[in-house]
């Protein structure tokens, strides 16, 4: 089966999972038939944490709410303080 925007080959994993599809998946990402996720990263508890995904839409309504608490990424403060030299 044929993409019905570019004319190449869907690809034979989206064709399994979406029998019904009519575009490649390049194609439904920019042609918005795909719409994106976003997420953040939640830690409940030092060991780990989980990726909570949503709309677009919805993370743009909250993203206000996503303020960093507590210390900055390690590999930021490293890359910050050293000046890549050895």
């Amino acid at each position: 089966m044929f993409c019905r925007c570019c004319s190449n080959a869907i690809e034979p994993e989206r064709r399994e999972v979406l029998p019904d599809t009519v575009f490649c998946s390049r194609c439904a990402i920019s042609q918005d038939v795909v719409k994106r996720k976003k997420g953040i990263l939640v830690f409940e508890h030092k060991t780990g944490g989980y990726l909570q995904t949503m709309s677009a839409a919805d993370y743009d309504h909250n993203k206000r709410y996503f303020v960093p608490i507590g210390a900055r990424s390690v590999v930021k403060n490293f890359s910050k303080h050293h000046s890549g030299s050895c």
